[in-house]
């Protein structure tokens, strides 16, 4: 069991040494909250088209789990996806309630409406970045593997991204990307909306993903330590499910960064 812990500690600390989670190039900018209404626009766009594509992937992720407790722990994130209610401290959904209002998508909707967006059209894989389409389709191939090292290591990098400096106060916390997200937007509403005379941009999905991601990660922590267990664990093959992941979302957010350049000087009405 120690030699499990030494190498649990030694790879995590690996996975939050990459540049996406230290150092994301567009997340730093955008909570300094310069962003215009073209840009913020473009980071609804596209974070639609992560959000619905995630879905099948996160389908993947679940049937190709090794041991059904893995296949519990895939199905209860894609189920906190399409709708159902989670315990944020266990990632538990067991004997939760399902709504059709509080599937991620939904929310990210009713953003786009408010900038003026058609609502149908969000989410759809046209409106996708020629980055988004690469980071989705590079993540396909290891979190969805069917290789179960492969695809632990993606889901756990992924989790932990999303979930990174939860729980271990102000200053940590700050350094998340939901976080970072979150200020940025709440200072886009206050220059760009409240000031104007303008109805604040509803910034749910990012709050309640900050809330959330802390059940996200326990899911992934079970998991993880059940596949550290088995005699088939193969560290090289999971570190290169965690690392391959890490880097598809950096070409997500690379790509945010890259069009937000060109956004600059643009303005929405």
């Amino acid at each position: 069991m120690k030699q499990i812990t030494s190498l649990r500690e030694e790879l995590t600390t690996k996975v939050f040494a990459h540049e996406v989670i230290q150092q994301n190039p567009y997340t730093k900018w955008f909570k300094l909250g310069e962003a215009n209404t073209a840009q913020v626009i473009d980071l609804v766009v596209q974070f639609s088209v992560f959000s619905n594509h995630f879905i099948p992937l996160e389908a993947k992720r679940m049937v190709n789990a090794a041991t059904e407790e893995a296949e519990k722990e895939a199905r209860a994130i894609l189920g906190s996806e399409i709708g159902i209610s989670i315990d944020a401290s266990t990632g538990n959904i067991e004997g939760h309630r399902f709504s059709h209002s509080a599937a991620h998508i939904k929310w990210l909707r009713d953003i786009g409406e408010m900038l003026g967006l058609d609502r149908n059209q969000l989410g759809k894989w046209a409106l996708g970045s020629d980055a988004t389409h690469e980071f989705l389709k590079r993540l396909e191939v290891v979190y969805g593997s069917p290789d179960n090292n492969i695809g632990s290591g993606a889901s756990f990098a992924i989790e932990s991204w999303a979930g990174f400096g939860m729980g271990k106060g102000e200053v940590a916390e700050s350094t998340n990307f939901w976080r970072e997200l979150i200020v940025g937007l709440e200072r886009y509403n206050r220059k760009n909306r409240k000031d104007l005379g303008l109805v604040p941009l509803n910034i749910g999905f990012f709050r309640f993903h900050f809330g959330l991601e802390s059940g996200h990660v326990a899911n992934v922590e079970h998991e993880m330590a059940e596949v550290f267990m088995r005699r088939d664990f193969d560290r090289a093959k999971w570190l290169y499910g965690a690392n391959e992941a890490l880097e598809a979302m950096l070409v997500f957010w690379k790509g945010l960064d890259q069009t937000r350049r060109t956004l600059e000087n643009e303005t929405t009405v």
